[in-house]
């Protein structure tokens, strides 16, 4: 059973190193077997540059427990990617600990909110960006997998 604010630390990691890979790639099977939606390539190459300073950042939890992305965009946002946590560590408090890390991150780069998309399949995910106060927006970004945008202002 699953304890609630599980106490574990968030490192800055590389989006490529083992911790990376390994969970981007859990993220894309898991996303791909809930959404139906073609695996393709896995995840992309572009967090390779995205999710790295100095305009992005890719945090690990823990030994694997879970990750997220975050990135500057050019009109003074920044946008959540690959929020994840594995399956054993879910209701302990950890995706919502990864998504305010994300806010730090960005308040602390002075963005003037945060986005994200998801698929309306990943049902815990939007109960937690609501939870969290992010509020559905219109399409921000040109993602043929997202059914979902989200916003908060910071």
């Amino acid at each position: 059973m699953s304890t609630p604010d599980l106490p574990v630390a968030l490192h800055e990691e590389p989006p490529g190193g083992p911790a990376g890979r390994f969970l981007r790639t859990a993220f894309w099977a898991e996303a791909a077997a809930v959404t139906g939606l073609p695996l393709g390539d896995g995840a992309p190459a572009s967090d390779l540059v995205d999710l790295v300073a100095p305009h992005g950042a890719f945090v690990v939890a823990g030994d694997r427990l879970g990750c997220v992305g975050v990135r500057t965009l050019p009109d003074g946002t920044a946008e959540v990617k690959r929020l994840f946590v594995t399956p054993g560590a879910r209701g302990t408090g950890l995706g919502r600990r990864l998504l305010t890390w994300c806010e730090d991150w960005a308040r602390a780069r002075d963005a003037t909110g945060l986005v994200l998309d998801t698929h309306g399949a990943l049902t815990a995910a939007r109960a937690l960006y609501l939870s969290a106060g992010f509020r559905e927006v219109e399409r921000y970004n040109d993602n043929p997998h997202a059914q979902l945008w989200f916003a908060k202002e910071l």
